[in-house]
């Protein structure tokens, strides 16, 4: 049991370590390089996550390796404090994809000390002021709005929310499509041009980006995306759990009694 803790943690950590360092390479090569819209947003993140990782799994690497008390008991600590941090994230997930639950917890807590409007808390924080300009300059950036050939419906059924709500005019204005990305108004039409339907535009670079329903579809594509985060993240609680687990047996065979240090 004590050597097959001790290569458990071992192999784990060096496998996180090195996909830590990968990523911290990368991070350093978006700063040198310059980052785009898209990058931006990714860039500080990125690097912050990349170095915590790599260096708690150089930490429990060495421990391990050499049979550290010390550096052990700092590994489990640092690994304890992962698990807390990542459940009070999974939980804010939940509450903020959820709607039925983020109603319910909204305003809560002791005197001033209160939770706010975790219900309506992605729309408040990304899709206002700097934070949807910037998303907005990232889907210009990016090529998100190239079209495939299965998308030639331009229907709900066969594009992403982001792309249906950005990508095209809505569906009320009765646009006729003469390509991937230009769009007219028929001929025939004697409808009032307003609205999302007078924001659009043929131009590359602005679409339908600054439409309502492209912040509908922006709100309903990263709720999506942070729900499959929360099954990530509950399946890496799962994981730093066991770590922690071979850590602790690691920790518990490597003890040394306190008079034996000095000897």
């Amino acid at each position: 049991m004590p050597r097959l803790s001790n290569a458990a943690v071992i192999t784990t950590n060096a496998i996180l370590a090195l996909i830590g360092l990968a990523t911290l390479c990368f991070s350093v090569y978006l700063f040198v390089k310059g980052p785009s819209g898209c990058q931006h947003f990714i860039q500080n993140p990125l690097i912050v996550t990349a170095t915590l990782l790599f260096f708690i799994s150089s930490l429990g690497l060495i421990a391990a390796l050499y049979d550290n008390y010390i550096i052990i008991t700092l590994y489990l600590f640092f690994l304890f404090l992962s698990i807390l941090l990542t459940l009070i994230f999974s939980i804010f997930i939940f509450l903020v994809t959820n709607d039925s639950a983020g109603k319910a917890f909204s305003g809560k807590g002791i005197g001033n000390v209160k939770t706010g409007d975790l219900q309506n808390w992605i729309g408040d924080h990304f899709l206002q002021g700097k934070n949807w300009e910037g998303i907005k300059r990232c889907m210009a950036d990016s090529s998100i709005c190239r079209f495939r050939p299965r998308d030639v419906d331009f229907d709900a059924k066969h594009l992403t929310h982001v792309k249906f709500g950005c990508c095209r005019p809505p569906v009320e204005c009765g646009f006729e499509a003469k390509n991937a990305t230009f769009w007219t108004v028929p001929a025939k039409s004697t409808a009032e041009i307003k609205g999302d339907c007078k924001t659009w535009s043929n131009t590359q670079s602005q679409l339908c980006y600054s439409c309502e329903t492209c912040k509908v579809g922006v709100y309903k594509g990263i709720r999506k995306r942070w729900r499959i985060l929360l099954v990530f993240n509950l399946l890496l609680i799962l994981l730093v759990v066991l770590l922690y687990s071979c850590g602790c047996c690691v920790r518990k065979n490597n003890r040394v009694p306190w008079k034996r240090r000095f000897l």
